[in-house]
């Protein structure tokens, strides 16, 4: 693709709005609760923002870096950066993984609609059982699939309206009102009676849920930390190929990763003290943040949400929060697969004009043609919607789509968050630390000299030997955990 001509962000609000975006997500809502509860409280905050400053913030750096001096999809910058080698299939690993990310997260977000429209219309305050209304959800294809659609729908139009007009234009929005709903969640929850045990709970050291944890309180923390910003996929390296040169990419990705650790925290102060506020069982709501995952999101929080004044009016708030944090994510996801087909992919047809060589033969003149924007997001979310029908199916009790003895669903997240996620930290980490010229580097991380360049070598050895080390564990633990 040419570079010079290549379309970026248009401004510094878009660019903290779409990469925050992509990092925020359901997993900083249900999954960071639930590790602090298991993993002892204030002290599994400080290891992850340990974790965050360490280990994720070095990665998250590096995808920007890569992401701009390459200018193109994931694959594309790779083969920019790298000319004649191989390291453009650690891009179609991110593009895979992103694919297949999309087929089971579109399922979860279609729940996130379901939901709104029930609190909407206010079914979900007339429920009696939601356990029974979760488990009817996740053995009704049809109504997943239906809603899976609406969400990949309003996707892909964003998508395809590309960059400026749609990714940028959709974060702004959507990132303050996310926030904003959060905060009005999170005064309600802390003005609760009974909220300060919940706080307490949250942010005091807990020695014996740590002790229990052990040294598993290194790899939750480093896992979710790696998780939840979102690296490893494409997503940041694909947006960082839309930055202009003016962008400040350290202090850009610290500001990222601030605005996605406040999300995680903002949701354990959201969630703790309603749900010890709220409770008539404190031992047993213990159990149930521990658990997290969509048992707390959807069955859970929604009882609890029906005990308060003006339930449905919180229920819809909550809600809203989970599909807003849904829909920023998958934009980024599908942004990932649609600038590779956009850019990478050509059709070739012949053109209506044949040259004589002579009497006995004719010479077609062919052309390429790139795939428009909107046709590659029409195909890639048809694809994903396939995967979609499957993780939907996979999910009722008497399924057959069963892999290594795990659901299709469960197959497609524990192959991409297990496997898939880590494996591509790893590659970018050893590509930026080894194989990328240091003088690129220091480059990107000083806009071409403009900006002081501290703690260089410092970087370049986290990249080299501490990241790549750091991920591996968090793999070796999770496949064997």
């Amino acid at each position: 693709m040419d570079q010079k001509v290549r379309v970026t962000f248009g401004t510094k609000l878009g660019i903290i709005a779409a990469t925050a975006g992509s990092a925020v997500g359901l997993g900083n809502i249900w999954r960071f609760p639930s590790q602090t509860a298991q993993d002892g409280g204030a002290i599994f905050v400080f290891v992850y923002l340990a974790c965050v400053a360490f280990f994720g913030m070095p990665i998250v750096l590096a995808e920007f870096i890569l992401g701009r001096a390459g200018k193109a999809n994931s694959a594309g910058t790779y083969r920019n950066l790298a000319p004649g080698k191989k390291f453009h299939y650690f891009g179609y690993f991110a593009i895979i993984a992103a694919f297949l990310i999309m087929g089971f997260y579109m399922v979860v977000s279609g729940w996130t609609m379901e939901y709104l429209a029930l609190s909407i219309t206010g079914e979900l305050g007339r429920t009696q059982d939601f356990a029974a209304l979760f488990d009817q959800l996740r053995n009704s294809p049809g109504t997943q699939i239906f809603w899976m659609v609406v969400f990949m729908i309003s996707t892909a139009g964003i998508v395809a309206f590309g960059v400026k007009k749609g990714i940028e234009l959709a974060s702004k929005l959507m990132m303050p009102l996310l926030l904003l709903v959060m905060i009005i969640l999170c005064i309600r929850a802390v003005t609760l009676p009974g909220a300060g045990e919940g706080l307490t709970y949250l942010f005091a050291p807990n020695p014996e849920n740590a002790r229990s944890a052990g040294a598993r309180i290194l790899t939750d923390a480093l896992g979710q930390s790696f998780f939840s910003l979102s690296v490893g996929m494409g997503c940041l390296m694909t947006y960082a190929s839309y930055f202009g040169k003016d962008v400040r990419l350290a202090k850009t990705a610290g500001t990222m990763a601030t605005l996605d650790t406040s999300v995680a925290l903002l949701s354990g102060v959201m969630i703790f003290p309603a749900a010890f506020a709220l409770t008539t069982d404190p031992g047993s709501m213990v159990e149930t943040l521990k658990t997290g995952g969509p048992g707390l999101v959807f069955i859970a929080i929604p009882q609890l949400l029906q005990s308060l004044p003006a339930a449905q009016l919180w229920s819809i708030f909550f809600f809203l929060l989970l599909v807003l944090a849904s829909l920023t994510s998958t934009i980024s996801l599908l942004e990932v697969i649609t600038a590779f087909v956009h850019e990478e992919v050509r059709v070739t047809l012949p053109k209506p004009i044949r040259l004589r060589k002579s009497s006995t033969e004719n010479t077609v003149l062919h052309q390429e043609y790139r795939i428009a924007r909107p046709f590659a997001v029409t195909v890639i979310s048809a694809g994903v919607i396939f995967l979609g029908v499957l993780c939907s199916y996979s999910l009722g009790a008497d399924t057959s789509l069963v892999i290594f003895g795990l659901n299709f669903f469960d197959f497609l997240d524990y192959i991409t968050a297990k496997l898939m996620m880590p494996i591509g930290g790893i590659f970018i980490s050893l590509f930026a630390g080894w194989y990328l010229d240091k003088k690129i580097l220091a480059a990107e991380l000083s806009n071409a000299g403009t900006i002081p360049l501290r703690f260089f070598k410092t970087y370049r050895f986290i990249l080299r030997f501490v990241a790549p080390v750091g991920i591996a564990v968090v793999l070796v633990c999770g496949l064997i955990g």
